[in-house]
């Protein structure tokens, strides 16, 4: 009986918790990687403010750019050219899709980091936000900011 008891107290503690997955990402013109979440956490890390409901909190995860670099986009000084023509699609659970461009996730042109946040406020993201959630630094409203994000992808926008 007691050991029920425990069980039943472990599965409610981590029920508000999502729990770790991998995550796919796809570059078109090349093979899909699947990122454990050993390997997000293996990534060059950073930190990501957000207002939501008027509430500002701070996510932390893997560098967006560090997931994509993994996967073979080009990046950096040789982003330019044809390679700008490059989009992100950020694809969550309930199907919602952000959209940034290729040069938003590089810190070659951009300042504020994008995160493939696991944690918000110190804490693990819960079952509503994760188990990834990709937050856009900077930006003033939450929209690009997925919940329950499954699968990033790489392609031309035209």
């Amino acid at each position: 009986m007691r050991l029920a008891a425990v069980l039943v107290a472990t599965v409610l503690a981590l029920a508000p918790t999502a729990f770790a997955q991998d995550l796919k990402v796809v570059v078109q013109g090349r093979d899909s990687i699947v990122l454990t979440p050993a390997d997000l956490a293996a990534l060059p890390r950073g930190k990501a403010t957000m207002v939501e409901g008027g509430k500002s909190a701070v996510y932390e995860g893997a560098l967006l750019n560090a997931a994509l670099v993994q996967a073979g986009v080009v990046h950096g000084d040789r982003l330019m050219g044809r390679y700008l023509n490059q989009m992100v699609l950020v694809k969550a659970a309930d199907g919602y899709v952000s959209i940034l461009s290729l040069a938003e996730t590089d810190p070659f042109y951009r300042a504020n980091p994008v995160v493939i946040a696991d944690r918000k406020d110190g804490q693990p993201l819960d079952a509503r936000e994760g188990p990834y959630r990709v937050v856009v630094d900077g930006d003033l409203k939450p929209s690009r900011s997925a919940r329950q994000v499954t699968t990033i992808e790489v392609k031309p926008a035209f």
